[in-house]
């Protein structure tokens, strides 16, 4: 004979309800971060305005991993100096490490991702 208790029951409904908030939460996340990507890849590029996804992207996205990156590249140039003064290529090692993510980072408009 199988007896259930109340308290055994309340438990199981309990769990169901946080699998299925989290399930369902998994899924919006799901959902919403593909249709972002397929928005984004849906435009004309000939217009050459920007939009607002495009702005938002460049301001949350590609201006810190900019920062992060002018700073990693400053580092690594400046540990590779030992390497690159005797090969007298400081300028070309300071071009590629500092100035283009100090460039990409500080010096264009917000919103343009293209190469100048």
């Amino acid at each position: 004979m199988i007896i259930i208790y109340k308290s055994e029951l309340y438990l199981m409904t309990t769990r169901q309800k946080k699998m299925k908030t989290k399930l369902n939460t998994l899924l919006f996340i799901i959902l919403f971060s593909t249709t972002s990507i397929s928005f984004a890849e849906y435009r004309n590029f000939d217009d050459g305005e920007t939009t607002d996804g495009e702005i938002a992207v460049d301001l949350l996205l590609a201006r810190p991993l900019g920062l992060v990156g002018t700073v990693l590249g400053t580092a690594v140039h400046g540990i590779g100096l030992i390497f690159s003064i005797p090969g007298g290529n400081v300028s070309e090692s300071s071009e590629i490490l500092v100035k283009d993510p100090f460039n990409y980072t500080f010096n264009r408009p917000l919103g343009h991702f293209e190469n100048r």
